[in-house]
């Protein structure tokens, strides 16, 4: 099943589960309108315009501008027919602090409609309001046929990684999500800040979930906002090297662990990302027949590859996600598996 297109009108759900290989650039980044445009990245599905920490102190206000003339090239083009809006990939700007975002509500103008989201750096119980209230107030009083402006809060300060206040700080953002949770896409988590407070660094052939405090605290992250009946979308933490080795399978473990979509910071691990996110014909078997089999007629029923047993509602969420994720992101013939997508190359490190 071939994946569906999704531009920033789509249904929140759709999107908070497409942003997939999120790739950031510097804001400052002269030439992001035509490599859109002009397709120089291919199969880029999400792009996050950093004002925050890929910006020096020393150039704040030439990444503004930079953002708001590219933003402009973007309309521009599209109102020349030469892009189409709906063949844009999901834009994102992270900025530096709430001021920062009521500026650049002002100056994108109508511009802003090309966006999905504001991603929010180091959000926190004493910022996170700060945060949410101007992009609500925009949202409010937007025209009603401009999209939704999504909020992208980002978890990665030291309140939360300090072991003796974590809880109470994640239930305290909790309750700031739950009262903005319409306008919340997803919840992040910025593993460099956290390593940072540690003086540590995973290294390229490892994977964050090796880093013990880290591991520990994207665990109770988990807890907080993965659980059913909280229905956030969690992502996985910046992949920071070139090389894809441990990309691979830190992708792999952040499947395992429920999270989807992945920061990258190299278009070469745009490929390697979404393939890993294709639902194999196993899934995707497991999933239909569970779905299809709860109807209270039977409690577990044997896979339809006959190597285990299916229970019906303890396996159900995990069906409707896999069900979700196949729309997007397709699914594989019975005789692939997604290891079949990759390079050559990227097949060698798994």
């Amino acid at each position: 099943m071939p994946p569906t297109s999704f531009y920033n009108y789509s249904p929140k759900d759709i999107l908070a589960h497409s942003i997939g290989a999120a790739l950031y650039m510097p804001a400052t980044r002269p030439t992001f309108a035509e490599d859109i445009a002009f397709g120089k990245l291919e199969g880029l599905v999400s792009v996050v315009l950093d004002l925050e920490d890929a910006v020096g102190e020393n150039e704040v206000h030439e990444a503004e501008e930079s953002l708001v003339n590219q933003m402009n090239k973007l309309s521009a083009l599209i109102e020349l027919g030469i892009l189409n809006a709906e063949n844009l990939p999901l834009l994102f700007v992270r900025v530096r602090n709430e001021n920062q975002l009521n500026y650049l509500i002002e100056r994108l103008e109508d511009n802003i409609t090309l966006l999905t989201g504001i991603v929010f750096p180091k959000f926190t119980m004493e910022n996170g309001e700060a945060y949410f209230q101007p992009l609500e107030n925009y949202n409010d009083e937007k025209p009603s046929s401009a999209p939704t402006l999504y909020g992208l809060p980002i978890l990665e300060s030291g309140a939360i990684i300090y072991k003796e206040s974590r809880f109470q700080t994640l239930q305290g953002i909790k309750d700031i999500l739950t009262k903005y949770k319409d306008l919340v896409l997803n919840v992040r988590i910025g593993a460099t800040d956290f390593s940072s407070l540690f003086g540590l660094r995973r290294s390229s052939e490892m994977t964050i979930y090796d880093i013990a405090p880290i591991r520990d605290c994207i665990a109770d992250i988990i807890n907080i906002f993965g659980r059913v009946d909280a229905s956030y979308v969690i992502s996985g933490p910046v992949w920071e090297y070139f090389p894809e080795k441990g990309l691979i399978r830190e992708v792999i473990m952040d499947k395992e662990n429920g999270l989807i979509g992945k920061t990258i910071i190299h278009p070469t691990h745009i490929k390697p990302v979404q393939s890993l996110y294709t639902v194999t014909h196993e899934e995707y078997a497991d999933a239909t027949s569970i779905i299809s089999n709860n109807n209270g007629d039977h409690g577990v029923i044997k896979s339809a590859y006959a190597n285990k047993m299916n229970e019906i509602k303890p396996h159900l969420s995990w069906a409707k996600r896999i069900l979700l994720r196949s729309h997007i992101y397709g699914v594989l013939h019975e005789q692939q598996q997604y290891f079949g997508l990759l390079s050559k190359q990227d097949r060698a490190y798994v």
